[in-house]
């Protein structure tokens, strides 16, 4: 009984104390995540994220949403021919939704806005879908200053203004994190423009950062630029 009497007044002082605490942080702490309904709204979300959400681990939570949706756009489409795949072609229709769901969970998690915006935008020319992304991105990290660059090079695909998005991917591929898929198409643009041996170091940069999913298509692009450079430097022949 007198153990009762003394632990009594222990719970309320705890209850109370934590019920100040909570007060303080809640006028003093500003929540930087969005609300939790709007954090798990989606065709995608899972109990992962519900559980990664209401425990405070929403870092975790969407790194594993971001393999998910890196799994979705690795996987080989009924029907899809081995270029298309390859060169990261197709209708991937749930992409950009797998994109959000990792972004509504963590809305700072920049590199889904870069490598998203960088699939729709090049690689599946969905270009509408790919500026929202990146004006989410924008709304969410206005001192990220690559994202409107990233915008701006849409507009330059858009118009087809190949001076300025030659530019701008020659800007941004000197960015180490900038991701492999613009090294790739900028090596491209240089390979349609006759510009072999910029369009070699690019594959070779390409090659040696070691991801798998390029690497056998970095070796195909050097042998077949090495044979369009040297038959360029090859004399011509006379004709009979």
């Amino acid at each position: 009984m007198q153990a009762a009497r003394v632990t009594m007044p222990m719970l309320l002082l705890t209850a109370a104390l934590t019920g100040s605490l909570l007060t303080y942080l809640s006028k003093h702490f500003r929540n930087p995540y969005p609300p939790m309904p709007l954090s798990l709204q989606g065709s995608k979300t899972e109990l992962q994220d519900v559980l990664g959400v209401t425990l405070g681990i929403r870092r975790l939570a969407a790194d594993l949403a971001w393999i998910q949706t890196l799994q979705y756009y690795g996987t080989p489409e009924p029907g899809q021919t081995d270029f298309a795949f390859h060169n990261g072609m197709g209708v991937y229709a749930d992409f950009l939704d797998h994109c959000r769901h990792v972004s509504r969970i963590d809305p700072y998690f920049t590199y889904v806005y870069y490598y998203g915006g960088s699939v729709l935008g090049w690689n599946l020319n969905r270009l509408s879908e790919a500026e929202q992304l990146l004006r989410e991105g924008i709304a969410h990290n206005p001192t990220e200053w690559r994202l409107p660059q990233y915008l701006a090079g849409l507009a330059y695909q858009k118009n087809h203004d190949s001076a300025n998005l030659m530019k701008f991917l020659e800007s941004i591929t000197k960015d180490p994190e900038c991701p492999l898929l613009m090294q790739a198409l900028l090596a491209n643009l240089y390979k349609k423009q006759h510009r072999y041996v910029e369009a070699l170091r690019m594959w070779e940069r390409i090659y040696s950062s070691g991801d798998p999913s390029y690497r056998q298509r970095a070796r195909e692009q050097f042998q077949a630029i090495h044979a369009l450079l040297n038959a360029s430097k090859r004399p011509p022949t006379l004709t009979k």
